[in-house]
């Protein structure tokens, strides 16, 4: 490979004449922290798009072992300008405050009114102005590098201390410069997960989106709006795993990228030397939502209501007697609400939960470079929590598991791209272990104030199921919502207590083997389930059972309810489920729910 001496710099115009080859516009809002460009190669990538240089074909090319680029189009993505003067024979470079003028012929430059010497002294080559790149970049802050093995230039910004370290791109995505983070939250974190040990983790740099997806750019590419909010600029959400999956493949393909996901059937490969469009790791998602804070939140140790669109009625870390009440929306809110993080990311807390690419599970801890989980599951992760979850389930360390397969009103799509070379595949397989046949049926329900009862009483009657009811060995204090019922309900989520049940399937003359579908039903206490039926599901191996959940509730549906039983039933499959307000039951929708779940119905 020829030996590089002085990277030269070819200015599209004709010799004696104004600049006539006119550069392609260059996608980027100010300086662009990266561009690279191939010998003979018609396009310059800036900050990860990719565009024609011009609209004249022109390409970089080496001759006599100088590589001449573009200067317009470089000097362009750099936010700068370049002007020809055809009488003095001079090239005038503005860049910000830095201005160079270069004259034809001469070593003597100028880099803001101040003399410099130059190694090369621009000249006129086959009708082509060529001036010193390396002397332009470093004068206007960039590296240069050659990479002679697939005859690359990459100019990369150089970062001051006072430079924002990550830089947002006309296409609403912000550079993520890589580092080092304690991901997960420390022991002492008010109300956090058993599963968030906290380990350090390097994730190199990427592209992440500003904003959540919206319904708009979602529609325009699907043709589709699942939405049940709906607003142009609402996030999308309604959507599965798979539904993202598909999206950010169909979106690379119609702007020309190459997709980074292969789908067959349950397996989805992730080629991660692909440009396209795609869903964030776990981590990556977290070290961008933290933006170099340790708090449970990016803002702070605590959410008020300007904070985040979440479920706030009963604030983070407090007691249960809801003196210091806040308030609840009860429904998604424009993508740019709200404080952005220090990374100009907004939403990051609240709104919608985002999709990533990892299946749930534990921690491998020793997986500490770009990890990106296990390659199967049945649980995918999303982040973020919603606008119906808690203030705990927004926190920056807070994993919600999730079948991939079932879309939530409150899980929506955050989308990433590579901002480095990377290599390899990474599989994602589907490790569906239940069959997918209803078959027999368990009425499984908790209820102390008697909503969930009623609820469980009419599927009973429509469906003739088994039915069976979770009760506490121990009863609670209070029959009836009361604050001694919330003291004690909360106490128990906080310690994730597993109290001892007063009856058993066994005692009550069930097998649990004869039953292939749980129809479990709860009421919604504190976004998640009723200690009693966390004590149910985790006493019992569901392995290979469907779970279809039913709840009663006042206010944020499901909360983080389907989570919880997600992560205590690993092996099982959960289907999508039905919420009721306290005893408002609609028989029509309780029959078209059954019915659509595949488990026979009369109404």
């Amino acid at each position: 490979m020829k030996r590089i001496t002085a990277f030269i710099v070819l200015l599209c115009m004709s010799v004696g004449l104004v600049a006539s080859c006119a550069a392609a516009d260059i996608d980027t809002v100010g300086a662009a922290n990266k561009i690279i460009l191939q010998i003979g190669n018609q396009t310059i990538t800036v900050d990860e798009a990719e565009q024609a240089i011009d609209d004249s074909g022109t390409v970089p090319v080496i001759i006599n072992d100088r590589t001449l680029l573009p200067v317009q189009a470089v000097v362009e993505a750099m936010g700068g300008t370049a002007e020809w003067d055809s009488d003095t024979q001079t090239v005038t470079l503005d860049c910000g405050d830095d201005k160079i003028i270069l004259i034809i012929n001469e070593t003597s430059a100028y880099l803001n009114g101040e003399l410099q010497e130059l190694d090369a002294a621009p000249m006129i080559i086959n009708d082509r102005t060529m001036l010193p790149i390396r002397f332009i970049a470093e004068s206007f802050g960039y590296n240069v590098e050659w990479n002679g093995d697939d005859e690359t230039v990459t100019i990369t910004k150089i970062q001051t201390a006072d430079e924002p370290a990550n830089t947002k791109t006309s296409d609403n995505f912000v550079l993520i410069n890589g580092g080092t983070f304690e991901m997960g939250s420390a022991s002492d974190e008010p109300e956090r997960g058993k599963d968030e040990v906290q380990h350090e983790v390097t994730v190199a740099s990427f592209y992440m989106s500003a904003t959540e997806l919206t319904q708009a750019e979602y529609e325009a590419i699907t043709g589709s709006n699942p939405s049940e909010n709906v607003g142009e600029n609402l996030p999308v959400e309604n959507v599965t795993w798979y539904d993202a999956i598909e999206y950010c493949n169909a979106r690379s393909e119609a702007e020309g990228l190459t997709p980074c996901y292969t789908i067959s059937y349950n397996t989805v490969t992730w080629d991660k030397s692909a440009n396209g469009y795609r869903l964030p790791t776990e981590a990556e998602w977290e070290y961008a939502a933290r933006a170099n804070t340790t708090t449970p939140f990016n803002f702070g140790d605590y959410v008020y209501d300007d904070d985040a669109n979440c479920y706030n009625a009963y604030g983070y870390n407090n007691d249960s007697t809801g003196n210091w009440v806040n308030g609840y929306l009860g429904h998604t809110v424009d993508v740019q609400s709200y404080s952005a993080n220090e990374y100009g990311l907004y939403n990051m807390h609240g709104n919608v939960s985002e999709w990533v690419w990892d299946w749930y599970g534990e921690y491998d801890v020793s997986d500490s470079d770009n990890p990106t989980g296990t390659e199967s599951g049945v649980n995918k992760v999303a982040r973020g929590g919603g606008w119906n979850d808690m203030p705990k389930h927004i926190r920056s360390a807070y994993r919600i598991a999730f079948p991939a397969d079932v879309p939530l009103y409150s899980i929506g799509i955050r989308l990433a791209r590579n901002a480095e070379p990377s290599t390899g595949t990474v599989q994602s397989v589907y490790n569906r272990k239940a069959s997918q046949e209803t078959g027999r049926v368990l009425i499984a329900y908790f209820s102390q104030t008697g909503n969930t009862k009623g609820f469980a009483e009419i599927i009973e009657e429509m469906t003739g199921a088994d039915v069976f009811r979770i009760e506490r060995a121990t009863p609670y204090s209070a029959a009836s919502n009361s604050q001694i019922l919330y003291d004690e309900a909360l106490t128990e989520q906080r310690e994730n207590a597993m109290p001892e049940l007063a009856v058993y399937l066994e005692d009550a003359g069930y097998n649990l083997d004869d039953y292939d579908t749980i129809l479990l039903g709860y009421s919604n206490w504190w976004a998640s389930i009723p200690a009693p039926v966390a004590s149910f599901v985790s006493y019992y191996d569901l392995s290979g059972k469907t779970i279809i959940p039913f709840c009663s509730m006042g206010g944020g549906r499901f909360g983080q309810s389907i989570s919880a039983i997600a992560k205590l039933t690993p092996e099982s499959v959960i289907k999508d489920g039905l919420t009721v307000s306290y005893s408002s039951y609609d028989r029509s929708a309780i029959y078209e729910w059954l019915t659509a779940s595949g488990i026979n119905a009369e109404n």
